[in-house]
């Protein structure tokens, strides 16, 4: 069996336990690996409170590295850190598109930014195989959301679009989405980079664990977006919920003014 393999069975069986044990979907059974940190690095980006009465906002979770975080849907998901990094079940029929709202696991970030992560994904019925690849949408990825005053964000996931693994970005405006997929033989899997500068979100993707340059996916300009938004890791599906999506490495990072992704 290989490494990767291996890691995927060891997160399944990380949220068995969880569940097993009746803890909050939002508490990591685990602590990162010694001398690591899962989280965005500290005071890598700055972070605003949550506005006080916004019914789709969740407290401050208590996931090992990742405190100052919240979740969008929290029913929807299980939220667990293992020796790898940040892993995220999905298990309620939960999608982005339109007004219809996924899950986010985010912190508030004000001004310019990189987020990047390795997003490793998988079928939560068999930790094996990678997601979808049935006619279903299964994704994760990375994701910059404001919700007012309705839906206006954009994302890259990886994952199952379809018949096939690949890509997917999208923008949604004011409840309204467009996407661009591509078909990748990646397995589910995919190291995914999203950046704004001012107006202009920059969404690329480059294979795991390579040397290459990044790819550019889409380019979205999107002038009437706020100046802090919600970012951070996302999971949906068009179906029944089967995916599991472990972020590695996963940073959000300021960029000095003028400064290119």
């Amino acid at each position: 069996m290989g490494r990767r393999a291996t890691s995927r069975i060891i997160a399944a069986m990380a949220s068995i336990m969880v569940a097993a044990c009746g803890c909050s979907g939002l508490t990591g059974p685990s602590p990162s690996r010694p001398g690591e940190s899962s989280g965005a690095t500290p005071g890598a980006a700055t972070t605003v409170p949550a506005t006080l009465g916004t019914p789709t906002r969740a407290p401050e979770t208590p996931v090992p590295g990742f405190e100052d975080w919240q979740v969008l849907n929290p029913q929807g998901v299980r939220i667990s850190v293992d020796s790898a990094g940040l892993v995220l079940t999905l298990i309620g029929p939960l999608t982005w598109f339109n007004e219809d709202r996924g899950v986010l696991f985010y912190r508030n970030v004000t001004g310019d930014f990189r987020a990047t992560a390795t997003v490793q994904t998988w079928k939560a019925s068999d930790p094996s195989a990678a997601p979808g690849q049935d006619g279903t949408v299964q994704l994760a990825g990375l994701m910059a959301r404001s919700e007012i005053p309705v839906e206006n964000y954009v994302f890259i996931v990886s994952g199952s679009i379809g018949m096939s693994t690949g890509l997917e970005t999208k923008t949604t405006t004011s409840s309204r989405s467009i996407y661009v997929q591509r078909g990748l033989p990646t397995g589910g899997d995919a190291e995914l980079r999203l950046c704004r500068t001012g107006p202009t979100f920059e969404l690329s993707w480059r294979h795991v664990d390579s040397t290459e340059r990044w790819t550019l996916m889409s380019t979205f300009e999107r002038r009437a977006m706020p100046q802090t938004l919600q970012v951070g890791a996302s999971i949906y599906t068009d179906s029944v919920p089967d995916i599991v999506a472990r972020f590695e490495k996963l940073k959000i990072e300021p960029l000095a003014l003028g400064k290119p992704c």
